[in-house]
């Protein structure tokens, strides 16, 4: 019998944001079930290449990776590109090297993403992409051939911090944006600007050169000194991090009551916040998307393409109105997953339908 267990460490720390409804029957665990990954289907090696390793929301994102392919029977080999382009590019190559059978890759960049897919392609290696789009379909005429993508509607989401902010009267918006040039944070920006159309004021984006909190923290005191108070009173994050600094920074200049802040990941840092009163809302669970990108690829291995090749995923908004209900779900009673239910190979029903829900 397959030993299931819940997610490690990181994953509880940053709030087990998302309970999985897979059409299939659920993904949940109900029972124990007798028959096993292995016996099932054969044993690969999967390649994951991730933006990086200093991060509670990709540590969390390769807990739940590790704990799909514990359950699937894969061998994994993981690197951190670091923010760093060329280190992916040269990653890549080396876990090809390796003889892996498929690679989950998270481009660091929507521009190294298509040299990422096209090393892939020449070696005959599959491909599912996560979180960051590489802006165009599986199958494109033209482009490098790649399995699936599922990660974050960015737009959404984006759209969705700024409705919450404006919703509660915080309608003149500084925003953090996050490093341009990636699909992440085009796709939240378009949605930033989506919510500001029907509504509110955009008193100023601020494109970052960073994603960390001290990026947050710097960026935000700079706009304190060019806005000063009543001028604005929301804050539009990319990420918690960066949300995070900006709180930091309000706080040092005895100004956080004048905004409501608002972000994105759900890290645990942010839902801290927003028991205290200091964060006002906050998207997330979309970690989840390594561990459904496996069963994508897991499938493909197996001679099974995904049914949805294209997986874009709404998120889940924390405020202080369900966040005690969020930690009693997630936080002090986590619950536990069944891939082999994900599985077209393992399980036959398997619609290939992702969802994240507070139950």
């Amino acid at each position: 019998m397959k030993r299931i267990r819940t997610f490690g460490a990181a994953a509880a720390a940053l709030g087990l944001a998302a309970a999985l409804t897979a059409c299939s029957g659920g993904g949940l665990l109900d029972a124990p079930k007798d028959d096993s990954a292995e016996g099932a289907g054969e044993s690969y090696t999967v390649g994951v290449s991730y933006p990086t390793s200093n991060s509670p929301f990709w540590a969390a994102y390769m807990d739940f990776v590790e704990e799909g392919a514990e359950q699937l029977g894969v061998e994994l080999n993981t690197v951190a590109a670091n923010g760093d382009e060329q280190k992916q590019l040269a990653d890549v190559q080396n876990l090809i090297s390796q003889g892996v059978d498929g690679l989950i890759i998270t481009p660091t960049s929507t521009a190294v993403a298509s040299q990422l897919l096209q090393t892939a392609a020449d070696a005959d290696v599959e491909v599912v992409v996560t979180d960051r789009y590489p802006d165009f379909e599986p199958g494109t005429e033209g482009k490098p051939p790649y399995t699936a993508f599922i990660g974050p509607n960015d737009e959404l989401a984006g759209e969705n911090i700024a409705r919450a902010l404006i919703d509660a009267g915080s309608d003149k918006i500084l925003a953090l944006g996050g490093v341009p040039g990636s699909s992440v944070t085009e796709g939240r920006k378009a949605g930033l600007e989506k919510a500001i159309e029907n509504g509110g004021t955009l008193v100023q984006y601020q494109a970052g050169d960073g994603e960390a909190q001290e990026n947050g923290l710097s960026a935000f005191e700079s706009l304190l000194q060019a806005h000063p108070s009543g001028t604005a009173n929301g804050v539009w994050c990319y990420n918690d991090n960066l949300c995070q600094g900006a709180i930091k920074a309000a706080q040092n200049a005895d100004r956080a009551d004048e905004y409501r802040f608002g972000g994105m990941d759900l890290t645990p840092e942010a839902i801290t916040a927003i028991e205290k009163g200091d964060y006002y809302v906050s998207f997330g669970g979309h970690w989840l998307q390594g561990g459904f990108g496996l069963v994508m690829l897991y499938d493909k291995l197996g001679g099974k393409d995904p049914k949805t090749p294209i997986v874009k995923l709404d998120l889940l908004e924390v405020n202080a109105d369900n966040v005690a209900e969020f930690k009693e779900q997630y936080i002090d009673n986590p619950p536990e997953y069944d891939f082999t239910e994900l599985s077209q190979i393992t399980n036959p029903d398997a619609t290939g339908s992702f969802e994240i829900t507070l139950r």
